[in-house]
């Protein structure tokens, strides 16, 4: 935190500068790619109000040690939005959730009944199963995640 942040406190979520993210991983403040999303759903869901888009970016490995890859999904309240085919079953397995934590709405995906860590494991098994995020080598089995409206 800086000396700023220290003296007049950070500003809440809602009030956040719109040019910088609203969440980046790695940064030193969260052991993973899943906790820094829990985290960020967390305070996404505590905000007064949320009717925009927020877009999760993960960055992985691409074709080759030296690339990469990267792969989005859009949030808004309880509702995620991606651009590929979902295995939801696949998803709920991986992720670890119950059924009713992830199910299709129209063309999109409900979270509404998962916790925050729950939704942050699901997203974690988008990217990796549908999306196709995987790890560098040096990552171990992290990857780069961002949020910004």
């Amino acid at each position: 935190m800086g000396f700023f942040d220290r003296l007049f406190g950070k500003k809440p979520a809602h009030e956040a500068d719109p040019n910088t993210p609203f969440m980046e991983h790695p940064s030193g403040d969260f052991k993973s790619a899943v906790d820094a999303m829990a985290d960020a759903i967390k305070r996404l869901r505590a905000l007064p109000e949320w009717n925009e888009w927020i877009t999760f970016s993960a960055q992985g490995m691409g074709h080759d040690d030296d690339s990469d890859y990267v792969a989005d999904i859009r949030m808004r309240r309880d509702e995620l939005a991606v651009d590929e085919p979902v295995d939801t079953q696949a998803v709920i397995q991986r992720a670890g959730a119950s059924p009713a934590s992830f199910v299709a709405a129209g063309a999109n995906y409900s979270i509404a009944k998962a916790s925050p860590a729950e939704a942050a494991r699901i997203m974690d098994a988008i990217f990796r199963l549908c999306l196709g995020i995987r790890p560098h080598a040096d990552e171990g089995d992290d990857y780069a995640i961002g949020a910004e409206w």
